[in-house]
């Protein structure tokens, strides 16, 4: 039997990325590594979480990217209690600085390559420090990218950054698991007249672009998460627009099912993982054309897409409201399949198996 263990980046926080690291863990019946994390984001699961550098004295810095990116170039290097596994399934960029034995097999699932570095440089490289970041990280970090043998993307958009920015041509798509069967479905003309939006409440997820696009409809938006914009959000925000912090698993999938449309925006956004959630509950998804989320959703069909600006999303809510989307809610929720949890357990086995016949010799 295989003996193999996952090695994630942070767990600061609780995001799509550790959702795909769990499931890693749980499909392989394996244990969690991870760089730092907080004892908030780490889940009560039978998954073992180890972490790795938590007991450092650079551990009250975690919070700074900069002091965290340059200990982990150092520290992530040699791992001994990593070295005895049969394979590691690498999560995330952060694992990626580890020298591993010459015959021990690499599976690196990436969620993005350094967004500073690569595909956000265009918009904040002006900043000699942002700048020098960057140059150092792409210059450090590609001695690190022939250890992987075999590279996973988490969509097609993802894998051609690692084309483009790594000069990896052989990149597998799996896409992230998302329990697409579990969600319940309320057709169309039984939703209630409000709109949802979820995310973490954050600058990149552009959650003040919905709430302008709110100011002057009489319709309701329902806003969850928490995070840094919350205050300024909610300063900003007309009385149709109400938000309820932190939802709970259960929440969100009730807003989810009678919501009449799932609105996002955010920044170039890797994958996606709520606007699926969003799909599997048959909800048509109001998304910007930009990122992944030009991908998920095909205009008039399953959702709508709108070019960036809030003036743009509110013709595009106006459009859903006159016409709807072709397709009903089960038919919505049959499409998201593709995202499921057993097309992703199938997709990473396949890669480890790869993975272990790469490094085989056959003398």
């Amino acid at each position: 039997m295989t003996d193999i263990a996952v090695v994630h980046g942070n767990y600061l926080a609780h995001g799509g990325g550790e959702v795909v690291a769990e499931r890693l863990a749980e499909t392989f019946d394996a244990p969690l590594y991870y760089g730092f994390g907080d004892d908030s984001a780490v889940p009560d699961t039978d998954t073992e979480h180890v972490g790795l550098f938590d007991d450092s004295l650079l551990a009250r810095w975690k919070r700074s990217p900069f002091v965290r990116d340059a200990f982990y170039a150092w520290a992530f290097q040699h791992r001994p209690e990593l070295h005895e596994y049969d394979v590691l399934v690498q999560s995330g960029n952060e694992p990626g600085w580890y020298v591993p034995p010459d015959d021990q097999p690499i599976v690196k699932y990436v969620h993005s390559t350094p967004r500073a570095a690569y595909d956000r440089f265009p918009d904040k490289g002006s900043d000699p420090l942002v700048r020098a970041y960057a140059f150092a990280t792409r210059v450090l970090y590609a001695q690190t990218l022939a250890y992987p043998d075999v590279y996973v993307a988490n969509s097609e958009l993802i894998a051609r950054r690692v084309r483009r920015y790594w000069g990896i041509d052989d990149v597998r798509v799996v896409y992230p698991p998302v329990p697409v069967d579990s969600y319940g479905v309320t057709p169309h003309d039984e939703r209630e007249p409000f709109f949802f939006t979820f995310s973490r409440l954050e600058e990149s997820k552009r959650i003040d672009e919905i709430v302008t696009a709110f100011a002057d409809r009489d319709d309701r938006l329902v806003v969850g998460g928490d995070g840094p914009e919350a205050d300024r959000l909610r300063r900003m925000a007309t009385d149709n627009v109400e938000f309820r912090g932190f939802l709970s698993e259960s929440e969100k999938r009730d807003l989810l099912t009678r919501a009449t449309g799932f609105v996002f925006a955010a920044r170039n956004e890797d994958f996606g993982i709520v606007p699926v959630e969003a799909l599997a509950s048959g909800t048509p998804v109001v998304g910007v054309r930009d990122g992944y989320t030009r991908y998920q959703i095909r205009d008039g069909e399953n959702g709508l897409l709108y070019d960036r600006g809030s003036e743009n999303l509110d013709g595009a809510l106006n459009r859903l409201r006159a016409e709807g989307v072709e397709l009903d809610a089960e038919a919505i929720a049959t499409d998201a399949e593709r995202y499921g949890v057993e097309a992703f357990e199938t997709g990473m086995r396949e890669a480890v198996t790869e993975a272990k016949e790469r490094v085989r010799i056959d003398p």
